[in-house]
């Protein structure tokens, strides 16, 4: 055998292909494709541009009503972002409401005092939460199939401070800046 390598594995290849299509072959000549489920009708693909190798076993579990393991933990992240946004957001439209109820006599230092209580409060509900939030998002980015499906962790204290400033900005006209 003085074939090369690559000469040899190519024509093994070749080999395995041609018993595979006269298998494919004789197996329609017995009517074994006869009644497949869709006979006669278009086949359907939707491409999954991420799925690679793994396109076909994508696409039998959606059909059986299953996503992969990283498609579900991405769902719980993105809800899990959102409410902790949300926790933010509600706690500036309070802020906002009772900075409004300072003007209804009530004492400005004891008033102060409970905001400023009450931020404190939802700051570190909000660091804890982002910290669990952000562990779960190291373990989905070692379980999506590509880098480029990856989800950034949260800047906890860059988004601390964002939250920060929109509470102290002033007034301007009757509505915050």
């Amino acid at each position: 055998m003085n074939e090369p390598k690559d000469a040899s594995q190519g024509s093994k290849e070749k080999q395995r292909l041609d018993l595979i299509e006269e298998r494919i072959r004789e197996a329609m000549e017995r009517g074994e494709f006869d009644n497949l489920t869709g006979k006669g009708r278009p086949l359907r693909f939707e491409r999954n541009p991420y799925a690679g190798d793994w396109e076909l076993a994508y696409h039998v579990m959606k059909n059986a009503g299953y996503a992969p393991e990283w498609i579900e933990r991405d769902k719980e992240v993105r809800q899990e972002l959102e409410e902790l946004r949300a926790m933010l957001t509600s706690h500036l439209a309070w802020h906002r409401e009772a900075l409004a109820g300072l003007a209804s006599g009530r004492d400005p230092v004891a008033h102060q005092a409970e905001l400023a209580r009450a931020r404190e409060q939802v700051i570190a509900r909000y660091r804890e939460r982002a910290a669990a939030l952000n562990r779960k998002i190291d373990v989905l980015n070692l379980m999506v199939p590509t880098p480029r499906l990856q989800r950034p962790r949260i800047l906890i204290e860059e988004e601390i401070r964002r939250f920060q400033q929109k509470l102290d900005q002033p007034e301007v006209g009757g509505h915050h800046a």
